[in-house]
């Protein structure tokens, strides 16, 4: 019996296919770490003494889909500037939250971006 589970095992795996991550599903994944390889249409960075610096997905604030969220005591984790990464794609990985309706991750240290 031991045999048969594990050999049914093995051959339904292949055939669940993880979840793509995308604009349009994020907010489905909420509390979950998640990978989403998407465009930057749009930067921000507060001119409060406690900066704030958002890059924004699928359109430009106030339009955007999802955000991505950096606190200026993260800013030195950082060995470029974000904001130039306005029009390029890349990889973010980090904890869905929801926000004011809209998804978010808040990230603090390099590794959780990557340029493809």
């Amino acid at each position: 019996m031991k045999h048969l589970t594990l050999l049914l095992f093995l051959l339904i795996t292949p055939l669940v296919k993880a979840q793509d991550v995308t604009l349009d599903n994020i907010a489905t994944f909420e509390d979950k770490t998640v990978t989403l390889c998407e465009t930057v249409t749009g930067t921000y960075q507060t001119k409060s003494e406690n900066k704030v610096l958002y890059l924004n997905f699928g359109a430009a604030f106030p339009n955007n889909a999802f955000t991505v969220v950096v606190f200026q005591k993260d800013f030195k984790n950082f060995s470029y500037d974000l904001l130039t990464l306005k029009n390029k794609k890349i990889c973010v990985t980090g904890k869905v939250v929801i926000y004011k309706g809209k998804p978010q991750i808040i990230i603090s240290k390099e590794a959780d971006v990557v340029i493809p």
